[in-house]
């Protein structure tokens, strides 16, 4: 994939999952799409060297996963308060969105276990991909899926979204 009309057809495709992943990680669909956006600037300015990467998509979701996590951080700093992500239980999806459980089942897991979450289950990516993704072992990988796992579990049954 080089040259501009190679990133457009990078663009084209890969935007929705990004997008959509973004949203799950933030719980705020604007907020997901401007992260979704930033990631693609940021893939644009360095094309040269993305087009070469051995997964283009997983470099991009390294980044939206990122930049989630830093705008975690700087709401934490602004409210200091766990209810700094009100936006998650406020959040309205789109018809063709997760289920509202999801959402709120997704908040109250930590960032790297959201985030691990949705690159393996969202975004489809194996475990090597996203202790690449991420820099993390993938025995970290896996530790972070069950710890999240042993935390969904309850509240997706509660709320009737897992039997």
């Amino acid at each position: 994939m080089n040259g501009s009309a190679g990133f457009e057809d990078f663009y084209r495709i890969n935007y929705p999952r990004v997008a959509a992943a973004a949203f799950l990680l933030t719980g705020d669909r604007e907020e997901g799409a401007d992260l979704a956006q930033e990631a693609f600037v940021r893939a644009y300015a360095r094309w040269r060297a993305v087009s070469h990467h051995p997964c283009p998509e997983a470099w991009l979701f390294r980044v939206v996963s990122n930049l989630a996590v830093s705008r975690h951080r700087r709401e934490q700093l602004r409210f200091r308060s766990e209810r700094a992500w009100t936006g998650w239980t406020t959040a309205t999806p789109a018809p063709d969105g997760p289920e509202p459980g999801l959402l709120s089942a997704l908040a109250r897991l930590t960032a790297a276990q959201r985030t691990v979450v949705v690159l393996r289950y969202y975004a489809d990516l194996s475990v090597d991909q996203v202790s690449e993704v991420l820099g993390k072992r993938p025995g970290t990988v896996r530790a972070l899926t069950s710890q999240a796992f042993s935390r969904l579990r309850p509240i997706l049954v509660t709320k009737g979204v897992y039997p």
